[in-house]
């Protein structure tokens, strides 16, 4: 297994970002041939990172090992310089475009979350504000700088109007959300609710309920609790299984409601029904049978 620092990595490219002497923009796009370990020292500043493939395991001490970045974005902010090491395996990729602000050029909360958001690590002095996947607009950028085949001054020219355009796009983004109410947001959140309970076969996601919200991951889990109480993946398997006793008294077949419910499998569907209703779906309808009768 090889070690090398961010800068020893034949695809890496750091230029200044052009709105003052310390704004940078960092590009990496490389394959791995070989196990590799990659330790990069951050500078204090306010990072915005664009990830297009990413898999990897990281070794700091007291952070989750295995992850899966791909095409999400992670703002994080760092107080004092921090050392990060992270774990590439062999014929993975690594795509990143990260903007670097110093800590006085933008007021924080024009960035970071109003309230703490999903935390990925506990590296010492960084404060992972929030992680979420990147808006298509914002990935249609970073899928050019990755793809692009200029050199030279074109290049450079190339990444840092690029970079300069995701930044615009990004904090007119975060400036949307802060502008929406909370009552406004959770009207919102309600419908699209609605709307689930309607089309339960679909593969709902807390990502896809986010988009169609006009939101992000973080004020849904949040605004969810705040709805209903629970967490968007106790609502689903609530609803699914309310339809699924409503459905049992009718005379489709089993499989057939499985499907309509969102389950991908009836085995899936008759496990979890037992688990939380006590009996399986056929002792369910036949019980219903008999009170019938009865």
């Amino acid at each position: 297994m090889s070690q090398h620092s961010l800068e020893n990595i034949s695809t890496f490219e750091h230029f200044n970002l052009g709105l003052d002497a310390q704004s940078s923009v960092r590009l990496v796009n490389h394959r791995f041939t070989e196990d590799t370990v990659i330790e990069h020292i951050y500078p204090p500043g306010l990072y915005i990172s664009m990830l297009g493939q990413c898999q990897c395991e990281t070794l700091n001490e007291g952070t989750d090992k295995q992850r899966n970045y791909n095409h999400q974005y992670v703002v994080a902010l760092v107080d004092q310089s921090s050392t990060s090491r992270i774990h590439f395996a062999h014929n993975s990729v690594w795509q990143t475009f990260a903007i670097m602000l110093p800590l006085n050029k933008l007021n924080e909360s024009s960035i970071l979350p109003k309230q703490p958001g999903n935390a990925l690590d506990a590296i010492p002095n960084i404060r992972f504000a929030e992680l979420g996947p990147i808006p298509a607009d914002i990935l249609r950028c970073c899928e050019a700088v990755w793809d692009c085949a200029f050199e030279g001054f074109e290049r450079e020219l190339f990444i840092k109007a690029k970079a300069q355009e995701v930044l615009a796009l990004f904090l007119h983004k975060r400036h949307e959300q802060h502008q929406v109410p909370a009552t406004s947001r959770i009207t919102q959140l309600s419908n699209v609710l609605s709307h689930i309970q309607t089309n339960l076969a679909q593969d709902w996601s807390l990502s896809s309920v986010a988009h169609m919200a006009g939101s992000n991951r973080t004020y849904v889990k949040q605004d969810i609790k705040e709805l209903i109480g629970t967490s968007f993946r106790d609502w689903l398997k609530n609803i699914r299984l309310e339809a699924a006793r409503e459905q049992l008294a009718g005379r489709e077949s089993i499989t057939q409601i499985a499907h309509n419910v969102g389950f991908k499998s009836q085995a899936h569907f008759a496990t979890l029904f037992k688990s939380e209703v006590g009996v399986t779906p056929s002792e369910y309808r036949q019980s219903l049978s008999m009170q019938r009768s009865a």
